[in-house]
């Protein structure tokens, strides 16, 4: 299974859980969402996908990041600091979208933390809404499009930013701005030989990095890495049941790998 489809069962799955919980009258948690998320990604990314994923199991750390390394044939790789954020649904509102601490707002952190380790920082939204109610005009050109897509999407952190000052955190306000994370992983419409590339080309395409003020030919240069830091090099090549990886970062908690291997590997 190619990992842009994988992706897409991913976000079905998150939108039916979300639609079942509503129906239910019962709210399911940013952390769940993401455990089961990437328990998913494990079991379905066998194949021409390997998947590592590290988990830093401390119940201190209430909102912490998560990154996304991506790598391939190139032997070059792309790295994305994420923070995940479920839609309230009954509100309808994203109810900690600006959530803040005393070392200021999670947006700003994300981006700062990001910029400091040249990561393309991004919000993971766990969705789901009533299509009665809400449209949204993003059309897949790779697949056939469905609002299950958007069961995980992402956002760009610096329109979050632009919502700060009225606090606004509706799902009608940023639905508009929502795309669907299965494009990161699969969309070869902007070029690029391998993941890695291909996401990079994407996210910059599709206006994702829009809001960095620098200038076109910044991003590949900035954000493409001819080495991933030494904590993914201990993910892949040890054993983690002792569960020592060198984060030396206390708001990462979580890191997965997405590997595309070469065909026929």
């Amino acid at each position: 299974m190619e990992l842009g489809e994988i992706t897409i069962k991913n976000s079905t799955w998150a939108w039916n859980k979300l639609r079942e919980a509503r129906k239910l009258d019962y709210q399911i948690g940013e952390e769940s969402l993401t455990d089961f998320i990437i328990l998913n990604i494990k079991k379905w990314g066998a194949g021409k996908i390997a998947v590592k994923s590290f988990t830093r199991h401390d119940e201190s750390l209430n909102g912490a990041d998560w990154e996304w390394w991506f790598t391939g044939p190139s032997g070059r790789w792309l790295g994305m600091r994420v923070q995940a954020k479920v839609l309230n649904l009954a509100s309808e509102k994203y109810e900690h979208l600006h959530h803040k601490n005393k070392n200021g707002h999670q947006a700003d952190l994300l981006i700062s933390d990001a910029r400091k380790k040249r990561l393309i920082p991004l919000y993971c939204m766990f969705t789901n809404w009533d299509t009665k109610k809400y449209k949204t005009g993003w059309v897949c050109r790779t697949y056939k499009p469905t609002v299950r897509h958007f069961g995980t999407a992402i956002l760009n952190p610096h329109f979050v930013k632009q919502l700060q000052s009225s606090n606004e955190k509706r799902l009608s306000s940023i639905i508009g701005s929502l795309r669907p994370m299965h494009c990161i992983f699969c969309c070869s419409g902007f070029g690029g030989s391998d993941l890695p590339a291909r996401a990079l080309n994407w996210l910059q395409g599709a206006g994702i990095l829009q809001g960095t003020d620098d200038g076109e030919d910044y991003e590949e240069v900035f954000y493409m890495h001819d080495e991933a830091p030494f904590y993914v090099y201990q993910m892949l090549e040890r054993d983690l049941k002792d569960g020592i990886v060198d984060l030396q970062d206390d708001r990462l908690k979580r890191v997965t790998v997405f590997r595309e291997l070469e065909s026929g590997t």
